[in-house]
């Protein structure tokens, strides 16, 4: 599977190369949902750019989105945030499977074969609400299609994600719609999941060494914040040749970025849609303070980062020149060493 990725990203390329048909981020209008539900956070005390940051986090609402702000998230690595995708979806999954196991402290009704099914199937009713709530956007709907070919790789207990289930995923979305097949989201979005699964392969050695040190609750945070740094290098690793290509530039903090932005998204996500759903009520607005205050935190930290000396490179690729990396990337990949 390893071995076809090199083949598909260098069609890939040269199709965009020579027939170009989107641009790399294309505006969508949003919906009446959208723009009724953004209008509760107004109605529970956010504004400004805490308003458009805590919009585009929840509901993926970017008119809030003065260009300055967008500045910001670009130049500091960031951007991915603010496009409602993989780590928003990830992040409500998250939430579901903890609410409906009670926190992973109900295993038997979800261990049960029935069970397992049933709650599979309430997350997967859940996951696509809130992908038709985010106004189906592309990569909203890849990153849902995916956890439901989890969901039910989960309910005939099958391996639960792998290269395989990312490339179900991509046939599904090209047989209904090929021309996304030059999308720049729909490259990026695919090629950081497929480096972010064969770099977290629980076969591989430093991951498997890395995962045991969770003994403890200081073990569990040096875990979580190490498992970010991982991720976070998977993906800009899988995503540096197509981003070079592009956009003629690279951020060098991504990691302090992803290692400051990523636990606030975890906390911002269902903060916010805790404050959509009290909205001016007494209890939203206090919610809604607090999601203010976590707005406020990511946005000045990003600012902060992007004011760091040296915050972008410039660059330009070639077609060759990402050839050659993808190809190195392979390598680097066949040689990790797993556990048999």
């Amino acid at each position: 599977m390893i071995v076809l990725l090199l083949p598909l990203v260098m069609a890939i390329l040269i199709c965009n190369r020579f027939y170009p048909l989107r641009q790399p981020w294309q505006k969508t209008r949003p919906n009446q949902t959208q723009t009724a539900l953004y209008q509760r956070l107004s109605d529970a005390g956010l504004s400004g750019d805490e308003l458009a940051t805590v919009g585009a986090l929840t509901l993926g609402y970017k008119e809030g989105l003065d260009k300055t702000l967008r500045q910001h998230f670009q130049a500091s690595g960031a951007a991915h945030v603010l496009a409602v995708s993989g780590l928003h979806t990830g992040i409500i999954y998250a939430l579901l499977v903890a609410l409906l196991t009670l926190g992973g402290r109900y295993r038997p009704l979800y261990e049960n074969k029935w069970g397992r099914r049933v709650i599979s199937l309430i997350i997967i009713i859940f996951m696509w609400a809130y992908a038709w709530l985010t106004g189906m956007t592309p990569s909203v709907v890849r990153a849902v299609l995916m956890v439901t070919l989890f969901e039910f790789g989960r309910m005939i207990y099958r391996q639960s994600f792998s290269l395989n289930t990312i490339a179900a995923a991509a046939v599904l979305i090209l047989l209904a719609k090929p021309s996304d097949l030059w999308s720049v989201s729909f490259q990026l979005s695919f090629a950081a999941t497929a480096a972010i699964v064969v770099f977290m392969d629980p076969r591989n050695i430093g991951i498997a060494g890395y995962r045991h040190i969770k003994q403890s609750v200081w073990g569990k945070m040096l875990a979580y914040f190490i498992g970010i740094l991982i991720v976070s290098l998977a993906a800009q690793l899988g995503t540096l040749g197509i981003t070079i290509y592009y956009f003629h530039q690279a951020s060098t903090y991504f990691l302090l970025t992803n290692l400051m932005v990523l636990p606030l998204a975890t906390l911002l996500v269902p903060c916010g849609l805790a404050t959509i759903a009290l909205g001016g009520s007494s209890l939203g607005i206090w919610v809604g303070k607090a999601t203010h205050i976590l707005a406020w935190t990511m946005n000045h930290s990003v600012e902060w980062i992007e004011s760091l000396p040296g915050c972008t490179v410039q660059a330009h690729a070639s077609l060759i020149m990402v050839g050659i990396y993808y190809l190195l990337l392979l390598g680097l990949m066949l040689c990790i060493p797993r556990k048999a």
